[in-house]
C-alpha cells in the first residue's frame, strides 16, 4: 500500500454543514459521486431527461432516476428554482456536444436543517466530487487520467459492470494498475483533480507494481549455458546399449614391457 499524495491546489475551507455524501465504508470502495448547484429543465418529450444549468452558464446533460423522479413528477420539487443535486458523473466515450453527463440521484435541501444559511454558504459544497477507482490510463503530456469505476451489484451473483471516467490532472509515473482516491472539482464541463492519493496496487503478482514472483535472472543457474571460448560445443558421447557411441565390451589396455 502506498501513501503517495499529490496536491494540485490547496483545499478550500468548508462551513460546518451536514455531509450530503457519506464517507466511503472501505478504503477500496469504487465510487463516483458529487454535488451540482443548478436548475434542472426537462425536455419536452421526457421529464426524466433534460439539462442542468449551472450558475456559471455551463450546460450539463442530465437524467433523473429513482426517488427524485417521483418528486419531480409530483411537483414537490420546484423546477423553477435552483437546487443542490446529488449526482453520478459520466464522461461519454465518443465526441458529444455536451461532454459531461450526470445522473441525478438525490436532492439536498440543507436549509430545512440550517435555515440560517444563505445561498452563498451552500455553494461551498457545489461542484465537488469524490472519485475512487482504478487508474487504467494516464497521459501526462495532455494531463489526462482515465479511471475505471465498478458499478455496485444489485444481486450477489451479478457480473460486475464498469464504466470509465475522464479526469484532467497529473499523477506520478506508472500510476496505472493502482487504486486511487481523488478529490475533483467541476470546471466548466471538465472534472479537474484537486488531490489524489494512491490507496493500493491492483497489479497481479509478478507484474510491475505487484509482488510475488521474482524476475528472471540470466546470471542464475538453470537452462543452457554457453561453453567458454575455445571449448568444444559437441556433446559428450553416450555410453551403453542404444547409444550412438562405441558398442560392446571395453577392451583393457595392453601394457608394454619395458625394454632392458
Amino acid at each position: 500500500m502506498s501513501d503517495t499524495t499529490t496536491e494540485t491546489s490547496p483545499p478550500a475551507s468548508n462551513p460546518p454543514l451536514s455531509q450530503p455524501i457519506p464517507k466511503p465504508t472501505q478504503p477500496q470502495q469504487y465510487r463516483a459521486i458529487g454535488l451540482l448547484w443548478g436548475k434542472y429543465t426537462p425536455s419536452a418529450e421526457e421529464i426524466n431527461k433534460g439539462i442542468l444549468l449551472a450558475p456559471d452558464g455551463t450546460i450539463i446533460d442530465a437524467v433523473v432516476k429513482g426517488k427524485v423522479l417521483g418528486l419531480v413528477k409530483s411537483s414537490i420539487v420546484d423546477l423553477e428554482k435552483e437546487h443542490l443535486w446529488v449526482v453520478y458523473p459520466k464522461t461519454p466515450k465518443e465526441e458529444s456536444p455536451i461532454p459531461l453527463h450526470v445522473q441525478i440521484a438525490g436532492i439536498w435541501e440543507p436549509e430545512t436543517l440550517h435555515p440560517e444559511l444563505e445561498k452563498t454558504d451552500l455553494l461551498y459544497k457545489a461542484d465537488e466530487f469524490s472519485i475512487q477507482g482504478e487508474v487504467v490510463f494516464q497521459e501526462n503530456q495532455k494531463g489526462l487520467i482515465v479511471v475505471k469505476i465498478q458499478r455496485a451489484a444489485l444481486q450477489p451473483d451479478d457480473v460486475p459492470k464498469y464504466f470509465k471516467l475522464k479526469l484532467l490532472g497529473y499523477l506520478p509515473p506508472k500510476a496505472a494498475k493502482n487504486f486511487w482516491e481523488f478529490k475533483v472539482k467541476r470546471v466548466g464541463t471538465d472534472l479537474v483533480i484537486q488531490s489524489a492519493e494512491n490507496i493500493a496496487s491492483l497489479a497481479p503478482p509478478g507484474r510491475p507494481g505487484g509482488f510475488g514472483r521474482k524476475p528472471f535472472d540470466k546470471n542464475r543457474g538453470g537452462g543452457y549455458r554457453r561453453p567458454p571460448d575455445g571449448a568444444s560445443k559437441k556433446p559428450f558421447p553416450k555410453k551403453g546399449p542404444g547409444s550412438n557411441g562405441p558398442s560392446g565390451p571395453t577392451q583393457p589396455p595392453v601394457l608394454k614391457k619395458p625394454q632392458p
